[in-house]
């Protein structure tokens, strides 16, 4: 069995950019979203762990506060 990479390849990573404006695409319950543009982080929608992919529709742009968050809310936090 063939070990996967986590590495997101550049062309998909500027494709994600690119797609979420450079800021983090979290929207709250009330149907603000996040306004971060700095410190942020590709997050898969479908866990990497979990056998999510590096295409552009499974990747999203998160800031550190939101990806950390996301991780606790699907008990992959470290």
């Amino acid at each position: 069995m063939e070990a996967r990479s986590r590495h997101v390849p550049a062309r998909v990573r500027d494709e994600v950019f690119l797609r979420d404006a450079f800021r983090c695409t979290f929207v709250a319950p009330d149907g603000t979203r996040c306004d971060a543009t700095r410190h942020l982080q590709i997050d898969h929608v479908r866990p990497f762990a979990l056998g999510g992919k590096h295409e552009p529709e499974n990747l999203r742009l998160l800031c550190g506060a939101h990806n950390r968050r996301e991780a606790e809310r699907m008990g992959l936090a470290k």
